[in-house]
């Protein structure tokens, strides 16, 4: 199951994230601009897999072809 995503802070909408110091494997991050706190940074980036494996796939994509175009 693919979950919805977005990477603007659900309270201000803003988009820049903070991860403040801390122990390894227990960051958090928190919006730059309210606070609001996205929860474990890990789980933060398991939200995004599914995005990343997207542009990752389609980049390889655009590798695979040599001439530059999308022609099949």
């Amino acid at each position: 199951m693919k979950v919805k995503t977005s990477p603007q802070c659900p309270k201000c909408g803003g988009r820049v994230k903070r991860l403040p110091p801390g122990r390894e494997d227990q960051y958090h991050v928190y919006c730059d601009d309210c606070g609001h706190d996205f929860g474990r940074y890990d789980h933060l980036q398991a939200q995004f897999r599914h995005l990343l494996d997207d542009v990752e796939s389609h980049l390889k994509h655009k590798d695979d072809n040599p001439r530059g175009d999308n022609a099949s």
